[in-house]
């Protein structure tokens, strides 16, 4: 991985990133020429860093899975709603021994969020999604309506739901 001893800012500017509109930073790395379906590109890659000032992602549902790889920094903690309701929890990061994975998949059509374990560190990990990225796929979970789906879930839906002044 990636040498924890580097900062936030030398790596957003060794790896030519640039601002995430979830928060953290971010780089297209690859946009496969390839076109399915019409008008979808077969694979995207970039790379996404969480950092200490924006150590978390929000609520979000993508239409394509996305193969999150682990490269450095502090693990990450990948929460999954799915359709039935059930939550999901599984650990980015190296430490095998204590049931961290260095690679998480983010089915499709599920609602999704990360934060760092250790929010005074920056992570960052690779997205691998397929067929690739489009806005048009994406969307923000929206606290009220996920809560009355998922009433379950309402504590955790709310803490990390993007509200709208953000």
């Amino acid at each position: 991985g990636i040498n924890a001893e580097y900062g936030t800012e030398e790596i957003v500017e060794t790896l030519s990133l640039i601002p995430h509109f979830e928060g953290g930073f971010f780089r297209e790395t690859f946009r496969d020429p390839m076109v399915v379906d019409g008008d979808r590109t077969l694979v995207s890659y970039i790379y996404y860093m969480l950092t200490p000032t924006t150590p978390n992602t929000y609520w979000v549902r993508n239409k394509s899975p996305h193969m999150h790889l682990w490269h450095g920094g502090s693990s990450q903690v990948h929460l999954f709603i799915h359709p039935d309701g059930s939550l999901t929890k599984h650990k980015l990061g190296p430490d095998l021994k204590s049931g961290e994975e260095m690679q998480v998949l983010s089915p499709g059509n599920v609602w999704k969020l990360s934060y760092t374990t250790d929010q005074t560190k920056w992570s960052i990990i690779t997205e691998c999604v397929c067929p690739g990225w489009e806005e048009r796929d994406f969307e923000y979970g929206d606290a009220d309506s996920l809560s009355a789906e998922y009433p379950q879930h309402e504590g955790i839906i709310r803490k990390y739901c993007k509200k709208k002044d953000d």
